[in-house]
């Protein structure tokens, strides 16, 4: 298709946009034709495609269409006043004028249909300039009564060869005698593939943008700092004191709440940006929606590990504390990944970026509420306890509490009456790990699924 499209030069080119500068308006309407073309469509309806173009790319763009046509596909889209070169290669023309068939049939015809109705082709003259002088230069009164608009189909003026035809279409144009099996064999490429192609694309787009990426390890970084710096050695204080291991226990709190903070908004924002690219590309049929959700889960998952990664090594060890570095690692990166998945839900329920940040408190005040920090799970009302158990921070942060006081809370002395107290105020419980692990798991399973079903439907609508 590149070369076809003459774009082999500019293969490796930006596309560019108000601030970067890369391919010119010419190679930008080759390429978002060639885009629409490479999936090798039954149809092919396309508005002005050879505007903006030079003379000689706007005749390679309507030779490949032609060749389009001929390998089977449908070719349909509209044109004002092409060259005389590039009218004569159209199969069929459709001539409107306010609405109404001026002229519908081969353009070899229109010489003898006009002339019959009193507005015969000037010699040398642009078959299309002339029609459309006539058409713009006289009333639809007048041409109606010089004969136009009232039998202008196919068949007329020397079509009868169509007619004989063994095979025409639904419009009454012959088919094309092609052998259309392969065409039909590779309309869609493996799951495998996709997902291997659009993972490039977006670990492309992430390395491309790297003031994006910098920003939002830099912000996590300054935060974990900021952190460690305040709760310096917070864990490593003594147990007996009630205040020191309610310091400890908010200091997890917040580091993991951080955590989730930093992870969910850029994956609520992320798909409501893409929206209008994905619904293009998923409309002409270059892929699935399974394909392009694993692909972007997959960049995702290394992205957010990288972050908790980052944020961990900073603030772990300035606050000292108890649990595994790693253990401790693996829970804030799995709260992080649920809590992209309630966000990439929202963000697959709205339509711009800007209706997805009205929804951000929506996303995180509902977690802080339920999450056994700011009041205790049993002080609950009995009719809005349950929302704890849909809400990931208070699985995460159960388990990171049960990491950090659940040794502790064995003993029989004060330090470890604190810690039961500090589990026993936030619902967790040492012999219950397993089972928040399996909820925090099967609530990233069932949002990512539900995304996938609002995805799907908010692009069928």
């Amino acid at each position: 298709m590149l070369i076809e499209l003459s774009l082999e030069d500019c293969a490796d080119t930006f596309v560019g946009g108000p601030l970067l500068k890369g391919l010119s308006g010419g190679q930008k309407k080759r390429t978002s034709v060639g885009v629409e073309l490479v999936t090798k469509p039954a149809l092919v309806f396309l508005d002005e495609p050879t505007s903006g173009l030079d003379s000689f790319s706007a005749l390679q763009l309507v030779q490949l269409l032609h060749k389009v046509a001929e390998a089977g596909s449908s070719v349909l889209f509209t044109i004002h006043q092409p060259a005389s070169e590039i009218f004569n290669s159209f199969d069929s023309l459709i001539l409107l004028n306010h609405g109404k068939v001026m002229y519908q049939g081969g353009v070899e015809n229109i010489p003898l249909y006009f002339k019959d109705r009193g507005y015969p082709l000037p010699t040398n003259h642009n078959p299309a300039d002339w029609i459309m002088a006539v058409a713009q230069q006289h009333s639809v009164e007048d041409l109606s009564k010089s004969g136009f608009f009232e039998s202008c189909t196919l068949t007329d003026y020397g079509m009868e060869k169509v007619r004989a035809s063994t095979e025409v279409d639904a419009l009454g144009f012959s088919l094309h005698d092609v052998d259309l099996g392969e065409h039909d064999n590779n309309r869609r490429v493996s799951l495998l593939t996709q997902i291997k192609l659009l993972y490039l694309r977006e670990w492309r787009n992430v390395t491309r943008d790297k003031a994006s990426l910098g920003t939002r390890l830099g912000i996590t970084a300054f935060l974990n700092l900021l952190f460690g710096l305040i709760f310096q050695d917070v864990g490593r204080t003594s147990n007996d004191v009630m205040i020191n291991v309610q310091s400890h226990f908010g200091t997890v709190v917040m580091v993991l709440i951080s955590a989730m903070f930093g992870a969910a908004q850029p994956a609520l924002l992320a798909i409501p940006e893409e929206r209008p690219l994905f619904l293009r590309e998923y409309s002409t049929d270059h892929y699935s929606i399974s394909g392009y959700f694993l692909s972007r889960l997959t960049v995702e998952a290394l992205v957010t590990l990288l972050q908790s990664l980052v944020g961990n090594v900073i603030c772990f060890f300035l606050i000292g504390l108890q649990s595994n570095f790693f253990y401790f690692t693996l829970i804030s990166y799995s709260l992080s990944m649920a809590s992209t998945a309630v966000a990439v839900l929202l963000g697959c329920l709205v339509s711009t970026p800007a209706l997805a940040m009205e929804l951000l408190p929506l996303l995180f005040v509902p977690q802080m509420l339920f999450a056994g920090f700011f009041v205790a799970v049993q002080l609950l009302p009995v009719w809005l306890r349950w929302i704890q158990w849909i809400c990931s921070l208070s699985y995460g942060i159960r388990l990171a509490l049960v990491a950090e006081f659940g040794e502790c809370a064995e003993g029989t002395d004060i330090a470890a009456q604190n810690c039961e107290n500090a589990l026993e105020n936030s619902g967790s419980d040492v012999d219950a790990v397993w089972w928040y692990w399996l909820v925090l798991i099967s609530l990233f399973v069932a949002l990512r699924t539900l995304a996938v079903l609002a995805l799907k439907a908010k692009a069928t609508f």
